[in-house]
């Protein structure tokens, strides 16, 4: 869901790499993307993540080309599933940064991660 200068992409279930890919697509080709500010990414109510690090790698490839026209966008990625984790990690550990990650276990604390406008947190 939108926001004045974000979107919020709540995931649930079992969630697919297709399903990461057409969220990103989505927000990058909505006519708001130029004013967007940041990506709330929610993975809390995942039953799984069936994504690979090659397939993460293409997420970062799509997100590379949406920097072209945006570079004020920060992804706070919301989850406690391993897996996620680890893939929100390859995303972040790529050579050329697409955009700021962050990790976090709850909402509450992407949020202020978010607002604050801070360097990417530790984590």
């Amino acid at each position: 869901s939108w926001e004045p200068r974000g979107v919020v992409i709540h995931f649930s279930g079992r969630t697919s790499i297709r399903d990461i890919v057409d969220a990103s697509v989505a927000y990058a080709g909505d006519v708001r993307f130029d004013e967007l500010r940041y990506v709330l990414a929610d993975y809390t109510e995942i039953e799984g993540c069936d994504a690979t690090p090659g397939e993460i790698d293409d997420v970062w490839a799509l997100d590379v080309g949406a920097k072209a026209s945006n570079r004020e966008i920060r992804k706070a990625i919301v989850t406690r599933d391993p897996e996620v984790i680890a893939l929100a990690r390859r995303y972040r550990s790529a050579p050329d940064p697409a955009f700021p990650i962050a990790i976090f276990g709850h909402r509450t604390a992407a949020r202020a991660w978010l607002q604050a406008g801070q360097a990417e947190p530790a984590n």
